[in-house]
């Protein structure tokens, strides 16, 4: 018999269904999605970097304006290294170009001074100048030529600076002494002119032009100025001015005391002042006329910053008796005289800065006014040195101190102690530098105040260096100058 043969199993039919696209829809969705967010974040990538550029390329800016205001440092290594070391021998500094990496030198000797070049990186002597004293000896020549006092200023030229170098010696004669000068190409020291300018008269420097003040007497006890300002390499006159006649004031008494009354001759970069008599002059470097201030003859007019003039008397009494003329005319009751400052970058334009004494013996009143009305915006008392004035902040040592302000509303960005009372302030445009008694050199963040750096300077000093002696920005690098007569350049 045959094997029953068993029945196939039921089937049930499928349907394959079509997707509905659904799915598709997502997943391109969050294709795209994906895509937006790439191009997204590159785009933010690529503003991120394009604004870090854009703030590098502004620090860059920032640190090359600041390389060409005097009294900034090459940035510092880190750590800070010496250079080579500073000797006498080497001169005192009376001009510097930190950024052109040139310094001019004054080598006294007896009976006359030679001007040297010296390449601030290494202390080399590139070039020696003698400068001539002939038309400033007194009448028994130079047997009575016991000291010298040079000072020199720095002009342009097209883009090239030259240094004005005038000598002043002494004794003088009673009919006063001529005063020579040297003009010279700082880098290579070639001797460009020798002008002398006569007793009597008065000479300053702006901008790129040589300033001489010449008096002359009307025969009834009154003087009128002539002002006269020319190129000082070829002496091609650029402008002139004549003042009015004004009495002449030559000694006053106070109290018991009688003071001659000296004119004075002062410039900055845009303004020349004159002063004699109670009288004060303003002119522009381009010669324009700012003014005719009278002020008293018992004291002495200065330049202050914003295009500001402050008169302030000689005699010490307790009311505030000085005057501030701002660049507008106004006039203000102040007790103190321009600030010195040891960098001043020009920031800060309507505040003025000026300094008096606040009552103790710890240090100075630093008084800030505004430039357009003479009111005092803040005060800070205690202050020691010269301080310094970078992106509108005003850095000062006071006390063990060292004290960061706004330098319009006089808010405390930052204090730091450096554990003694600072010997010198300075900057490289990126850290305040600190020198102390005790030979520490810090570097305090300009922004911040945070240390980034702190050098015992007596490592680094030759032998067994005595204390600190003077501490200075020479063009560009910071000297150290120790009570044994040694010094490092540091750089």
């Amino acid at each position: 018999m045959s094997a029953p043969v068993g029945r196939a199993p039921h089937l049930a039919p499928v349907e394959l269904e079509e997707p509905d696209g659904s799915s598709a829809r997502v997943a391109s969705r969050a294709r795209r999605h994906s895509a937006r967010v790439i191009a997204a974040l590159v785009a933010l990538v690529l503003v991120l970097v394009g604004v870090q550029s854009w703030l590098d390329a502004r620090e860059r800016a920032r640190l090359r304006y600041l390389a060409d205001v005097p009294g900034v440092l090459r940035t510092l290594a880190d750590p800070p290294t010496v250079l080579w070391r500073w000797t006498p021998d080497v001169g005192s500094l009376v001009a510097g170009d930190g950024a052109g990496g040139w310094a001019v030198g004054a080598d006294y000797h007896p009976g006359g001074v030679t001007l040297r070049g010296t390449d601030p990186d290494t202390g080399d002597r590139r070039w020696s100048v003698p400068f001539s004293l002939d038309a400033a000896l007194p009448p028994g020549g130079r047997s009575e030529f016991p000291s010298v006092w040079v000072r020199c200023t720095t002009v342009r030229s097209g883009d090239a600076p030259l240094v004005v170098c005038a000598a002043e010696v002494s004794p003088v004669a009673s009919g006063g002494a001529a005063t020579p000068l040297a003009v010279l190409d700082p880098v290579t020291g070639s001797l460009l002119a020798t002008p002398t300018v006569p007793a009597g008269s008065l000479w300053a420097a702006t901008g790129g032009l040589l300033v001489r003040a010449t008096p002359t007497e009307d025969g009834r006890r009154g003087v009128r100025w002539t002002l006269t300002a020319t190129d000082p390499v070829t002496g091609s006159v650029q402008w002139q001015h004549e003042t009015p006649v004004v009495p002449q004031v030559h000694e006053v008494r106070i109290r018991d005391d009688v003071i001659r009354a000296e004119p004075e001759l002062a410039a900055d970069a845009d303004r020349v002042l004159l002063t004699d008599s109670g009288h004060a002059w303003l002119f522009g470097a381009d010669g324009s006329p700012r003014g005719d201030v009278a002020v008293a003859a018992d004291g002495r007019a200065e330049l202050g910053r914003s295009g500001a003039l402050v008169w302030m008397p000689w005699q010490d009494t307790a009311v505030p008796g000085g005057v501030l003329v701002t660049r507008a005319g106004t006039r203000a009751t102040v007790g103190e005289l321009p600030a010195r400052l040891s960098v001043d970058d020009d920031t800060a334009p309507g505040v003025v800065l000026l300094t008096g004494d606040d009552g103790g013996w710890d240090g100075v009143a630093l008084v800030a006014r505004d430039a357009g009305t003479g009111d005092e915006l803040w005060r800070a008392d205690g202050v020691r040195g010269e301080p310094l004035l970078v992106d509108g902040v005003v850095h000062t040592a006071q006390g063990a101190d060292v004290v960061a302000r706004d330098a319009r509303t006089g808010e405390v960005r930052w204090s730091v102690p450096v554990g003694a009372v600072p010997s010198w302030l300075g900057t490289d445009g990126s850290v305040v530098v600190v020198v102390t008694p005790d030979r520490t050199l810090l570097a305090l963040g300009l922004a911040d105040g945070r240390p980034a750096r702190s050098v015992d300077l007596a490592r680094l000093a030759p032998g067994d260096a005595e204390g600190i002696d003077q501490v200075v920005e020479y063009a560009g690098r910071l000297l150290v100058r120790f009570r044994d007569g040694t010094g490092i350049v540091l750089g």
